[in-house]
């Protein structure tokens, strides 16, 4: 094969590359998308280098202090073009940055995919253990580029390795916005289950016993943690995931991901759901613990939209929505069947 031969396929390459890093940002992606890039990863040693160098120079242009001449193409223009991964309230909104990308983006990635130089990035092993307090939330972002928002009264303990990324996650809720690194997959251990991901967004909660995963860009694959080799239940766009610990399987279901991701909006969202869950919620969401007074009151039904601005307005919203009465003790806030 001639210079010219090894230089055309290189190009077609980094034009493939491009076109799915393109492709996957939008809001148009499918499920279907995702499986068909994840064909075209697994085809070639080369499609996997081409895009590992793609993405890895979109993390380094993201943070990279001062503008430099790239192909021809100034930094600071391509940090302008490429997407930016932030948590749910960042600056601009998701769908404009997204849009913005995909007028723009093909070319540029294109011209940044062959610009670039041989050399992927590989950080070193790293473990750190993230918690929040009643009341807090935090915004989380790992040295690959991966974004956290982890919700109230959660604990995730993070270990960055050369084969894998693993997380390892208690009672907890959060937002992963997980980069791209298909020779690292990232894998969460919540429950009885292993979550894998290939490089997408989704809303994971660990409450009790209960495992709830709402995807909202790409496929994530579920299993039992004991069985790393059982057929995995693919969770992809628009579709939530239930288990119980202790159970065979799980419940997969259509689902808006709008209300599983509205927390990090400041809003609690519910249909159907029993007065304790709601409770056990604003226990975390606010300092001060909330409870139901008896199983009757617990087992109250409750579907609406609680804005969760300030303690003292969340409550009297929720007593006007449900028939509750609410009674303040010294060190806990008391809802009881009206």
């Amino acid at each position: 094969m001639t210079r010219t031969d090894n230089s055309s396929g290189k190009s077609r390459i980094a034009e493939e590359a491009a076109y799915w890093f393109a492709r996957l940002q939008g809001e148009a992606a499918t499920g279907d998308d995702w499986l068909a890039f994840e064909r075209w990863l697994q085809s070639s040693p080369a499609h996997v280098r081409a895009y590992d160098q793609l993405e890895a120079l979109w993390i380094d242009l993201e943070f990279a202090p001062v503008a430099k001449d790239l192909g021809g193409l100034p930094l600071v223009t391509a940090r302008r073009a490429l997407p930016h991964r932030v948590s749910p309230r960042g600056h601009a909104p998701e769908v404009m940055r997204r849009r913005a990308w995909l007028g723009a983006g093909a070319a540029i990635a294109a011209s940044l995919a062959v610009a670039v130089g041989v050399g992927v990035w590989s950080p070193g092993v790293a473990t750190q253990t993230f918690q929040t307090t009643p009341g807090q939330t935090r915004d989380i972002t790992l040295a690959d580029g991966t974004h956290i928002r982890l919700n109230a009264a959660s604990k995730i303990t993070v270990a960055l390795g050369r084969d894998a990324r693993r997380v390892q996650m208690a009672d907890a809720e959060a937002v992963f916005d997980v980069a791209h690194d298909a020779g690292r997959p990232f894998l969460i251990g919540v429950g009885d289950r292993q979550v894998r991901v290939v490089g997408t967004e989704f809303n994971l909660r660990h409450r009790a016993d209960l495992v709830d995963l709402t995807v909202r860009r790409g496929i994530v694959e579920v299993r039992p943690a004991n069985a790393p080799q059982a057929a995995p239940t693919r969770v992809s766009v628009g579709q939530e995931l239930t288990h119980f610990a202790g159970q065979v399987g799980s419940v997969l279901k259509i689902s808006d991901p709008d209300r599983a991701f509205a927390w990090t909006n400041g809003q609690l969202i519910y249909r159907d759901t029993p007065l304790s869950d709601v409770a056990a919620d604003l226990s975390r969401r606010f300092a001060t613990q909330i409870r139901t007074a008896d199983a009757r009151t617990g087992a109250l039904r409750f579907s609406g939209v609680l804005v969760t601005d300030n303690q003292p307005d969340v409550l009297r919203r929720l007593a006007a929505y449900a028939p509750v009465r609410v009674e303040h003790t010294g060190s806990a806030i008391v809802l009881h069947h009206r």
